[in-house]
C-alpha cells in the first residue's frame, strides 16, 4: 500500500497475486483490516463480506487516540467445520448414551432416545443421528439388544 498514490486502490486479485497467500486467508485478513473495529483499510464497496470484485485501499481518514491498536487477527482454523461439529457432536451422543446406559444397565429405545435428547438439550441432536450412534456402539460391544425383545438395549462395557 506504500506504493498507492492518494486515493488509489488494489483489487482482490492484485492483493492476491502479491501477497502470495490462499484465497480464503487473504479475505480473512483483509475483512480484519476493513471491516473490523479499526478500519485501516478502505474497502469498495463497503460491505461486511469480502468478494472476488472488491478494492482495498489505504484509509487516510483513520485515526486512532490509543498508541497501540489492537486487530484482532482471524482465526485460520474452521472452528464452525461442519464435519467437525458433526464429529464432536457424535462423540456427544454416544456420551450420553453410554452414560444413560450404565446407569440404567436396560433400556428401551424410546426411553432411551428420550434420554439422551434431554442430556443433549443444548443442541437437540436428530433422533434419526442417535440410532445410529446407538447402532455403532452395539457393533463396537458397548451395547447389545435383548434377545427376546429387540427394541431394549443392555449395556456390556
Amino acid at each position: 500500500f506504500q506504493t498507492l498514490a492518494d486515493g488509489e486502490m488494489f483489487t482482490f486479485g492484485q492483493l492476491l497475486e502479491a501477497v502470495n497467500l490462499p484465497e480464503e486467508i487473504l479475505k480473512r485478513l483483509l475483512h480484519s483490516l476493513s471491516c473490523g473495529k479499526h478500519k485501516v483499510l478502505r474497502k469498495e464497496p463497503a460491505s461486511r463480506s469480502i468478494n472476488d470484485t472488491d478494492a482495498f485501499g489505504f484509509n487516510t481518514g483513520f485515526s486512532c487516540p490509543m498508541r497501540k491498536i489492537r486487530i484482532p487477527m482471524p482465526s485460520l482454523e474452521e472452528s464452525h467445520n461442519p464435519k467437525r461439529v458433526e464429529e464432536d457432536r457424535s462423540i456427544a451422543i454416544e456420551a450420553a448414551i453410554v452414560r444413560a446406559m450404565k446407569s440404567r444397565k436396560t433400556l428401551r429405545h424410546q426411553e432411551l432416545v428420550a434420554e439422551v435428547l434431554q442430556q443433549l438439550s443444548f443442541f437437540n441432536p436428530n433422533p434419526k443421528v442417535i440410532k445410529r450412534r446407538i447402532e455403532a456402539l452395539i457393533d463396537r460391544e458397548y451395547l447389545e439388544r435383548d434377545a427376546e425383545n429387540p427394541n431394549t438395549y443392555i449395556y456390556l462395557a
